[in-house]
This record gives C-alpha cells, sequence and structure tokens, in this order.
C-alpha cells in the first residue's frame, strides 16, 4: 500500500513539474511543424515581409516569434492553405482523410459549426494544459494571451469548448459611418454622433431626429436633395437595430440549442423602427437599374450622410474626399447600453490528433498569441492612419472592444446569413402590415436552418 501511496505521489509530482515547464514558455517541442491554416494571409518569421517590422509592435512580435520557436525547438506559421470559397473544403477533406492539412484551422462560427457535427474537431477545453477563461501568462514579464470567451461560449456543446479566437476582431462589428461635411452643412455639429455616443444620449429618437434634419431639400423645390442614409443594404441596417435593442434573430437556450428569437418583442421592435427610417422619408430609394452595391458609392460621394455596414468597410473610405466618423448604433428603449453585433473567424484543432498532441499545439499556439507589450494601448498604433479624427479610435473602437456589448451573430454560425435577407429584410422596405406577419412568413424556411444545426446535439 505505501508503495502505491508513494507511486501516485511521484506521477502528481511529475505532472507539477511538468505543468511548470510548459507555463514557463520553454519546453522541447521535438522539431513540431505546426501550420495555422487560413484564407486571407501569411506570415512565416523564415520569409519576412515588410509589414512584420512597419511599427514598433510588429518588430517586437516578429523578434519574439522568432525566439520562442528556436527556444522550444519547433517551427511555427500563419499560411493561405485555401481561397474564402475552398477554405470549408479543405479542412473538411484534409480532416477526414487523417492527413490535415493545418495543425490549426481558422475558420468562419458556420464552417466550424459543420465540422464539429461531424466530429471532425476537438473539444478543446478537455487540455489539462490551458485554461482558457483563467489565463496564466508564460512567465511574470507577460501578459497572458486574451482568448476571447465569448467565441469559446458560443462553440461551447453539452459542456465542451470546440472552438477559440484571440482578442477582438473590430473589423466585423456593425457600426454608422457619418459624413461631417453634410452634418455642418445641416446645421449640426460635424461631432454631434460623438458626442451623443459618449454622453450615452446616442438613441433611436436621438438617431431619427437627427436623419430628419439630413434630409433636406435644399433648393425648395419639392425634392429632397441629400438623405440621411441610402435605403440599402437592408440586411446590415436591420442588423445594426437588431442588435442595438439587445434583439437576435437566433438565440441560445441554456442547453445550447438554436431558436428562432424573430418573434420576441425587442426583435420585433427592432423591425418595427427599421421600417419606420423608410416610412418617414430618410431614406434614400434606389435609383432604377442600378447596381446591387449602388449604396456605397452615395456614401463615399457625399451624397448622403451615413452609412451603415460592417466595420470593415473603413478600408474604403481611405480616399473619400470628405471628412467621415464612425460610432456604433445608437441603443434602442430595451438596452441600457450600446450592443454592437460582431462575428469572430474562430480557430479549430482537428480531432485527428491525441490528446498529447493537441496540448503540445495549444502550447505553441499559446507562444504564438502572447502580447509582446504590457501597453494596454498598444493597440491603437495600428489603426494610426486609418480614421480622420482619434475619437474613432478612443471611444468606438475602445468600446467595440469590449466584450461586454458583443452579440454574436447566431444566423452565421447555422448558415441563415442570406436567408435573413430572402423574404424578409429585403422584403422589409416593401411591407404593408404587422411585423409580427413578416416574421411569421419565413418561420417554416428558418425553421429548416435551425433543425439542421441542431443535429449537433444528437
Amino acid at each position: 500500500m505505501l508503495k502505491k501511496t508513494m507511486f501516485f505521489a511521484l506521477i502528481v509530482l511529475l505532472l507539477a513539474v511538468s505543468s511548470h515547464v510548459w507555463a514557463a514558455g520553454k519546453a522541447d517541442l521535438k522539431n513540431m511543424d505546426i501550420t495555422i491554416g487560413n484564407w486571407y494571409e501569411n506570415y512565416n518569421t523564415e520569409k519576412p515581409t515588410p509589414n512584420m517590422s512597419n511599427t514598433n509592435v510588429a518588430r517586437d512580435t516578429f523578434a519574439w516569434r522568432t525566439k520562442l520557436q528556436k527556444d522550444n525547438n519547433f517551427k511555427m506559421r500563419e499560411e493561405m492553405i485555401a481561397g474564402w470559397g475552398g477554405m470549408r473544403g479543405e479542412a473538411m477533406t484534409s480532416i477526414m482523410s487523417g492527413s490535415p492539412s493545418a495543425q490549426v484551422f481558422v475558420l468562419e462560427p458556420g464552417w466550424a459549426l459543420q465540422l464539429m457535427g461531424q466530429d471532425l474537431i476537438y473539444p478543446i477545453t478537455d487540455n489539462k494544459l490551458i485554461d482558457f477563461r483563467n489565463p496564466q501568462p508564460i512567465d511574470k514579464n507577460r501578459l497572458p494571451v486574451p482568448w476571447n470567451t465569448a467565441t469559446l461560449d458560443a462553440f461551447t456543446f453539452n459542456g465542451k469548448g470546440y472552438a477559440i479566437s484571440v482578442g477582438v476582431n473590430v473589423n466585423n462589428a456593425q457600426v454608422i459611418f457619418f459624413n461631417k461635411r453634410l452634418f455642418r452643412e445641416a446645421g449640426l455639429s460635424a461631432d454631434l454622433p460623438y458626442d451623443l455616443q459618449k454622453n450615452g444620449r446616442w438613441t433611436w429618437d436621438e438617431f431619427l431626429k437627427v436623419c430628419k434634419q439630413l434630409t433636406r431639400d435644399i433648393n425648395n423645390d419639392g425634392i429632397v436633395d441629400t438623405y440621411a442614409l441610402p435605403r440599402d443594404l437592408s440586411t446590415d441596417m436591420l442588423d445594426a437595430f437588431v442588435s442595438s435593442n439587445g434583439a437576435q434573430y437566433i438565440a441560445r437556450e441554456r442547453s445550447g440549442r438554436f431558436v428562432n428569437a424573430a418573434g420576441r418583442p425587442e426583435f420585433l421592435e427592432a423591425l418595427q423602427y427599421t421600417i419606420r427610417l423608410q416610412t418617414e422619408g430618410v431614406l434614400k430609394p434606389k435609383p432604377e437599374d442600378a447596381n446591387w452595391d449602388w449604396y456605397k458609392a452615395e456614401f463615399a460621394d457625399g451624397k448622403v450622410a451615413m452609412r451603415v455596414d460592417e466595420s470593415y468597410v473603413w478600408g474604403e473610405l481611405q480616399n473619400m474626399k470628405d471628412d467621415w466618423g464612425v460610432v456604433l448604433p445608437p441603443k434602442g428603449p430595451r438596452s441600457s447600453d450600446y450592443r454592437v453585433f460582431t462575428r469572430e473567424n474562430v480557430m479549430v484543432i482537428p480531432a485527428t490528433y491525441t490528446p498529447e498532441m493537441v496540448e503540445k499545439i495549444l502550447y505553441a499556439m499559446q507562444l504564438w498569441f502572447t502580447p509582446v507589450s504590457n501597453d494596454a494601448e498598444n493597440w491603437k498604433a495600428s489603426y494610426a492612419n486609418t480614421f480622420r479624427d482619434n475619437r474613432a479610435v478612443n471611444e468606438t473602437l475602445a468600446m467595440i472592444r469590449e466584450t461586454r456589448r458583443h452579440l454574436l451573430k447566431n444566423f452565421n454560425m447555422i448558415g441563415l446569413g442570406n436567408k435573413r435577407g430572402e423574404g424578409f429584410a429585403w422584403e422589409m422596405w416593401y411591407f404593408d402590415g404587422e411585423p409580427a406577419q413578416l416574421v411569421e412568413s419565413v418561420r417554416p424556411a428558418w425553421q429548416v436552418v435551425i433543425d439542421d444545426a441542431n443535429e449537433v446535439f444528437k
């Protein structure tokens, strides 16, 4: 009995020593070669590119990643292994073949859910190395990896987490862009949306009031010359007001199962408010024979005062003549603070790997994504040349980074993205009836998608 007790004590001691070595940031990974596969960028310390050293943070990151690979005897890279259209198939077929083309796949949420439903991805919360919800730094001189627990929550099924992301992707949040010149010409402060947002007074009522002031017949000929907004893209506009009222198209039950939430009061209010923007006459109608993306030029050319879209659009506005700003959607009556729809790409590990191999991969990921600086403001440096004013970064982006404001686009997870437009968001500008009728008209089609998604629980 004593020998058995001593044996188990030795095992516990060895495990403790092993865990300490892993946590200290130095271990021999036996020349492992790890690829983080994606569809959009390459990052390889053996093949440096100019953007790896164009800021202090980039230079420090490159130096850190070069050193950690040498110290821990492994190679790691981020690599475009397929285009966007082929990424899901690449992950699925290569994992099913037993020879994954990457040790970590970056996927859109819906793709990851499909792979999970086929038992192709590993439940990463089964690992004994990393507590994603209480991350620890690899040593006292480093910050812990900012694992995004909202992503982990979204991919937790039956008590197991299957996907993770790092930090907050501010490029995919639902926002409102505004033209400062057109605000001034309407007799409003060019910073009015910023000021209202900062003071907590950026509300649906205030937004509609501003829209009416921005919609003007300049020469008094009875024809509106400048509108507050273009009437499209209806899906993005509806998304903004659904999220800002704390609502969802698709919700999650406590068990994790997906349910249709479009009939709930907070959603119906958002739908009614969005339709009201049309009936109040503040939306510029789509010109006859115009392309589907006509609304983009309307804002870029200074013909409408605001544009509702995902935040990545700021990349399209760099050459815009007029100054512009960006704020979150105004808060609805059922929300006590600003909320925002986001969508994060997620990282998954193939189910083909053993628990020991998964821990080695996670250990390498922990090293790779460790922040290189204790300066919490360093994230702002990467946006120094993106915006025309500092308030976009210091106020709006800062709020986007606060995960407490986030509502994940569950409809993207289950493949309802386009279907929320078909017969619904696309129709709401021409709808004549109660919002509840419009919601009911698409219920059967949505339920088919929801039922398919809930197969992962069987």
